[in-house]
């Protein structure tokens, strides 16, 4: 477990974390918030590269300041611009941060040809990190981050930059390594459907606060998506609003061919079954909207 217990932290005048705490304790947690909420700060505190005025940062009970060494062995990170040295390709690098990691000489190569195989990256092995093109460089972070198999995995938006099934094979893959490696993946990410499909977890960040800390089966038991839109044809314009009047539903807009609306409960949706409804956004945007506030 990651445990946040009473930080205050500031950069100069400007408060981020005041009276913190939190607990990380799932296998996947996706950290959700706006930019500037605190979250790439929040993982500095936890590598001990910012160092907070009170209170106690711990991985597995291990004071992330006095037992850095210790922790470090633990974790992996990847940070939302990624940058390697060039002193060495990036076949050579990936094994020098395996045996780092623990890993033997042997194992250690073999384990970073296994992850540039993985990840489509051993044709440019003897490569140096700033040659690669930005999917390029998204997917050796990731695979340098866990590589080794550390216990803790902490990456900023790592699916940024990736074509749609680079983003699905990466998904997939770290969560067949939280299940069958006991690695704990945290996940700072803008895209949220992304951090939907694979999270058991999810914390929102607002302004240095938690404003929601939820599994996600919770979510799915208390939460339903309200926001719809249904496209229309002109003919059948008023009947669809007529229908949608007697069901009850809480808001009707209408942008061209497309009718909007809230839902008011659950029992609505079952109504409307015969009609194709369209979600406006995912469950995790929806709670992330009503945190922040607004339509952005």
């Amino acid at each position: 477990m990651i445990e946040v217990s009473n930080i205050n932290f500031s950069y100069g005048s400007h408060q981020i974390f005041e009276n913190f705490s939190v607990k990380f304790a799932g296998k996947i947690t996706g950290l959700i918030g706006q930019n500037g909420a605190g979250k790439s700060t929040l993982v500095n505190l936890i590598l001990a590269l910012r160092r907070s005025v009170t209170g106690k940062i711990t991985v597995d009970a291990m004071d992330v300041i006095s037992e850095r060494n210790e922790v470090l062995k633990r974790v992996g990170v990847m940070f939302e611009r990624p940058d390697f040295p060039d002193w060495s390709t990036i076949g050579s690098h990936l094994k020098f941060v395996a045996k780092l990691r623990g890993l033997s000489e042997d194992d250690a190569r073999k384990e970073a040809e296994q992850l540039l195989k993985k990840f489509d990256l051993f044709s440019r092995k003897d490569s140096v990190f700033k040659t690669l093109s930005a999917g390029m460089k998204q997917k050796y972070a990731i695979a340098v981050a866990i590589i080794g198999h550390p216990k803790y995995v902490l990456l900023d938006e790592p699916t940024a930059n990736l074509d749609v099934r680079a983003r699905s094979d990466i998904l997939e893959y770290l969560q067949e390594l939280a299940l069958t490696k006991d690695m704990h993946v945290m996940i700072l990410s803008h895209i949220l459907h992304d951090l939907e499909r694979i999270c058991d977890e999810v914390v929102f960040l607002h302004e240095g606060k938690i404003k929601a800390h939820h599994t996600m089966k919770e979510l799915m038991k208390t939460q339903f998506i309200r926001d719809y839109s249904i496209k229309v044809e002109e003919e059948d314009e008023g009947k669809i609003l007529d229908e949608l009047n007697k069901v009850g539903v809480e808001r009707i807009k209408q942008k061209g061919t497309l009718i909007e609306f809230r839902l008011r409960d659950k029992d609505q949706i079952s109504k409307l079954n015969k009609y194709t409804l369209t979600p406006r956004r995912s469950l995790l945007e929806q709670i992330f909207v009503e945190i922040v506030g607004g339509e952005e």
